[in-house]
């Protein structure tokens, strides 16, 4: 029994993390680029939403960008979406009136999901794009975005993300997880596989637009309403945006365990049964993309342990358990390091996979107890 436990939480961390993105590269190599097809003429009316709690610090600067868009302002609609703010953020966006950004302010921090069932259902535009105060958008961004929709098989696009990185291995470590992810993302686009997008930047057909419950996430939940109704998601390279991660240890963890649990609760509310039985190749991507490595904390508990009881049993298992232990060492090394305010090149590094891991693992928690949250502030 113990060898099984081993050798199935063993080979499970290195399917997510190894096999299955070499695979999607492979597979994606051979299908060739991913390429957008022309822009819609004309160009339709997008509605931008700009979803947010106490941002004052960001929300001049957000709008200023969507401002800036090489897109015609007549076809162009911005809504700030303040979900019950306390501090200055619906005073400086409602200076914007007159540059036709609409603001609506609940009185009651109620809630993301519920801040954009509302301002969905208000939106005019045929397309919504949901993006966050601290993102940036390049100025192509929404035309870049529009080149996929000519396709009618296309119902939502996921911008192309990268991180501002601050000077902290939280915060670097993160950025240099998302430059992998967006090669991964990019295969499972042009494979049809893609099954979920970045609320930082993402657009999508209204009229595919299914409510929210509270505790849901667009990033997660509308994709696979999208899927579900028969259309495609894609990752759109060309249409880049920035954003800054969390920069703490505290900021990493909140992160990860609301994205974990609201997704995973999300995953299970949207997808089901039927989800899996329909489309089994979109399917594959969820389990092997995003569930196993929501749980991939007990994979490595398990790999850890397991190889433990089995040191008695010769030289491999003994040779696997110092690889093992040499690892989580380093990574508290990486610990270490970051309470001193110092990166270590791979020790840092191990330290934030690990700390990411122990944020989706209690988000599993979170998650299946009923606990993931509607209602949150943005980490730090």
């Amino acid at each position: 029994m113990t060898p099984c436990v081993f050798w199935t939480c063993f080979l499970t961390l290195v399917y997510v993390y190894i096999g299955y993105p070499l695979v999607i590269r492979i597979l994606a190599e051979l299908m060739g680029e991913e390429e957008a097809g022309s822009t819609l003429d004309p160009l339709p009316l997008a509605s931008v939403i700009v979803c947010v709690y106490n941002e004052e610090k960001w929300i001049a600067r957000r709008i200023e960008n969507i401002l800036e868009l090489d897109y015609p302002k007549d076809r162009l609609e911005i809504i700030v979406g303040s979900d019950g703010s306390t501090d200055r953020t619906v005073e400086i966006a409602r200076q914007y009136k007159d540059r036709g950004v609409t603001v609506a302010a609940q009185k009651s921090h109620r809630g993301r999901a519920c801040m954009h069932n509302e301002a969905v259902e208000a939106a005019r535009g045929e397309f919504i794009v949901l993006t966050d105060a601290e993102t940036l958008f390049d100025k192509n961004f929404l035309q870049e975005t529009m080149k996929f929709f000519p396709d009618e098989r296309i119902g939502c696009v996921s911008g192309s993300l990268t991180y501002r990185t601050r000077d902290t291995s939280i915060s670097q470590s993160e950025g240099l997880y998302w430059s992998i992810e967006r090669r991964l993302l990019a295969g499972e686009s042009r494979l049809g596989l893609l099954a979920n997008a970045t609320g930082a930047c993402m657009t999508f057909r209204k009229r595919l637009w299914k409510p929210l419950a509270p505790a849901d996430d667009a990033d997660f939940s509308t994709p696979l309403d999208v899927i579900l109704q028969g259309y495609r998601v894609a990752h759109a390279l060309r249409a880049r945006a920035t954003d800054v991660p969390p920069a703490t240890v505290e900021g990493e963890l909140q992160a990860r365990m609301r994205q974990t649990s609201t997704a995973l609760m999300g995953t299970l509310r949207h997808w089901g049964l039927r989800g899996f039985l329909k489309y089994p190749g979109v399917s594959w991507n969820l389990v092997s993309h995003k569930i196993l490595r929501w749980f991939g904390l007990y994979f490595m508990i398990g790999a850890w342990v397991a190889n433990g009881l089995l040191i008695s049993e010769g030289t491999f298992y003994q040779s696997a358990f110092v690889a093992q232990t040499g690892f989580y060492f380093a990574a508290l090394l990486g610990f270490l390091g970051d309470l001193l305010g110092k990166r270590l090149p791979v020790a840092s590094g191990l330290y934030s996979f690990c700390l990411a891991n122990v944020g989706m693992g209690l988000g599993v928690v979170l998650g299946l107890g009923g606990k993931a949250p509607a209602a949150y502030k943005m980490p730090e």
